[in-house]
């Protein structure tokens, strides 16, 4: 039988990133053949995505969605991040855990 691993700690101190909730605007396209009117009524998306705020500026905001702890409890490493142009930002919620 495996032994159980202890969970590290998560404290602003290691990892000072808020858990939010965003919503922005994105593009559409089609590569297939459509008839101008419908073209014309074609319309952006609104997206939502959940992640840790890693960075957020005039230009771009960063989500994240995972992290990994290092032997010693550090963390240094995340995946599956997603960069949003800020001007694509419609809103930001932070999530309280």
């Amino acid at each position: 039988m495996s032994k159980k691993r202890e969970i590290p700690e998560v404290n602003k101190k290691n990892f000072p990133y808020s858990l939010v909730r965003i919503y922005w605007e994105d593009i559409i396209g089609e590569t297939n053949w459509s008839d101008i009117v419908d073209i014309k009524k074609s319309k952006t998306a609104i997206c939502c995505s959940v992640g840790w705020l890693v960075n957020q500026n005039s230009t771009t905001t960063v989500i994240m969605a995972d992290f990994s702890f290092e032997d010693n409890n550090d963390i240094k490493q995340g995946g599956n991040y997603t960069t949003i142009p800020t001007k694509n930002v419609l809103t930001i919620k932070k999530i309280k855990i």
